[in-house]
């Protein structure tokens, strides 16, 4: 990828596998956020291919209908509880029944603070129901870009506890 003369992705190749965690590490400005939008689509790569799940580029649409991702920090609507906020982007994927929302708190850990307020949680709590968004479809692949960015230690454990707990479910 390109911007203008500079290159800031030359020569990406990886492979990540059911149940693999893997982490993308790389100093500020090395190109680790415009490879995954690049992953996702949000960035046109300059020159290259990617593919998901060993599809061809043409059948990339396809690959992204199995990825659940965040990028930077999931907005959320303040006033509604994080059930709430589930539910209405639940709307956006078909199929996904109000029970999947409830099972998606309870994978995340926000069963008991359902019913509060988003606008109220902590940051970790927000970070969770991020990551539960993601979740709701029920997808093959998760890209969470930073998912412990700004969390004091006990919110960075969280995260990664819960991330470990879904790649030992594949």
């Amino acid at each position: 990828k390109r911007y203008g003369s500079a290159e800031v992705v030359k020569d990406v190749s990886f492979e990540v596998r059911r149940g693999d965690v893997f982490g993308f590490l790389g100093p500020n400005g090395a190109g680790k956020s415009t490879t995954i939008g690049m992953l996702l689509g949000l960035v046109q790569p300059t020159a290259g291919s990617i593919s998901l799940f060993g599809g061809t580029p043409e059948q990339r649409a396809d690959g992204l209908a199995r990825v659940g991702a965040i990028i930077e920090s999931p907005a959320f609507y303040p006033y509604l509880s994080g059930r709430d906020n589930l539910k209405a982007l639940a709307y956006l994927r078909p199929g996904v029944t109000p029970q999947r929302v409830d099972d998606v708190l309870e994978i995340v850990g926000l069963r008991e603070a359902a019913t509060k307020r988003y606008g109220n949680y902590s940051l970790g709590m927000k970070q969770r129901l991020g990551i539960g968004w993601t979740l709701l479809h029920d997808p093959e692949l998760l890209v969470l870009d930073e998912p412990t960015n700004g969390l004091d230690p006990a919110g960075m454990q969280e995260v990664r506890h819960l991330i470990l707990r879904l790649a030992e479910q594949g």
